[in-house]
């Protein structure tokens, strides 16, 4: 007598994607333990509980729901689930084990983790990415491959570079993409691509080189940071909300609320990066970063409350986007020293080195 698994568990899910696991049994009831490892080596028990057969067959459903938030944590975690079938008399018990790996991902992809994780970074811009120089640009993609940068001049000229690695683990590796790694000295750098194993992303470099209010640092649907330059036109907007009343003899403004909205525009996108701006919308984490003589800083969180995220298919449209933002905190009365007497972030002298 032993556990028969009928849908089991194995190699690479995506946390949202986790199948059921579906087993039968003869025993009266079957022990379950899942346990979670960042490394394969160090395991920790989440869950422990008898699970009692329908007509000889115990499926675990819903699996994600319970791994999704330690996945969320780690990026990248093993489960190990293991399976005791206990019997009324006295017949031995049983034991059965699956082991597979879980990615952190909040999105519906069409295809396997597997599949992704092998040709695709972890982000869902999924075509050209347009920046300029000196703004900061990182890639997160699943294992320890070694990248490579391929950089094209506008004299038609070219030359190779290696990413500088500046985060991750045995799981995961982060890179520095920033154009400014790929400078060369007399020469004007026109689109570079960066390639780790069958992962590719292509930047064009804007040579508007625009001002750029806000930088947005924000978690995606991986639980990766990436970073988003508006370069439209931005407003500040703070309202004021006063209770007032006679005291003493004189009117007083005893309480003043101040929020402090922004509006952003994120100024003209091209289709790849237009579908991708929806990143930011549903991000629920994303802080502001300024820049001073170069140098960036992580400022404070924000919540997006208002947001125009209208495509059409019209063929003379160029996607921009707008919305407004406030500070999370309850205190709007910011002081920035960052900004050196400018009214928004200050990353116009970063952009212009």
């Amino acid at each position: 007598m032993a556990i028969t698994i009928s849908q089991g568990l194995s190699g690479k899910y995506f946390s949202m994607g986790v199948p059921d696991m579906v087993c039968t049994i003869d025993g009266y009831r079957m022990g379950v333990k899942i346990l979670i490892s960042p490394d394969n080596k160090t395991w920790k028990e989440i869950y422990s509980e008898y699970l009692y057969p329908l007509d000889g067959s115990i499926t675990l459903a819903d699996l994600g729901s319970l791994l999704t938030p330690y996945a969320r944590q780690m990026l990248v975690v093993d489960v190990q689930i293991q399976m005791t079938e206990e019997f009324a008399d006295s017949t031995p018990t049983t034991t059965q084990q699956q082991t597979f790996s879980l990615v952190y991902c909040e999105a519906d992809i069409p295809t396997t983790c597997e599949d992704w994780t092998t040709n695709h970074f972890l982000s869902l811009l999924l075509g050209t990415k347009l920046t300029a120089p000196g703004r900061l640009e990182y890639l997160h993609f699943i294992g320890t491959d070694t990248a490579s940068c391929a950089a094209t001049y506008t004299d038609g000229s070219t030359g190779t570079f290696t990413p500088a690695v500046i985060g991750g683990n045995s799981s995961y590796t982060t890179i520095d993409v920033s154009p400014d790694r790929f400078a060369a000295e007399g020469k004007t750098l026109a689109t570079y691509t960066i390639t780790a194993g069958s992962r590719r992303q292509q930047y064009d470099i804007d040579f508007r080189m625009p001002d750029c209010a806000p930088v947005l640092l924000f978690t995606n649907s991986f639980g990766c940071d990436e970073l988003f330059y508006c370069t439209g036109l931005a407003t500040k907007a703070p309202t004021f909300k006063r209770d007032s009343a006679y005291i003493g003899g004189l009117k007083k403004n005893y309480r003043i609320q101040e929020t402090r909205t922004f509006k952003a525009d994120t100024g003209p996108l091209n289709e790849d990066m237009a579908d991708w701006f929806g990143e930011v919308m549903r991000s629920p984490y994303v802080r502001l970063v300024t820049f001073k003589n170069g140098r960036p800083n992580i400022g404070r969180e924000i919540v997006i409350d208002d947001s125009k995220t209208e495509q059409t298919n019209a063929l003379d449209e160029i996607p921009r986007f707008t919305f407004s933002y406030e500070y999370a905190q309850h205190n709007h009365n910011v002081v920035e020293l960052e900004r050196e007497g400018r009214i928004f972030d200050n990353t116009f002298d970063y952009t212009f080195n």
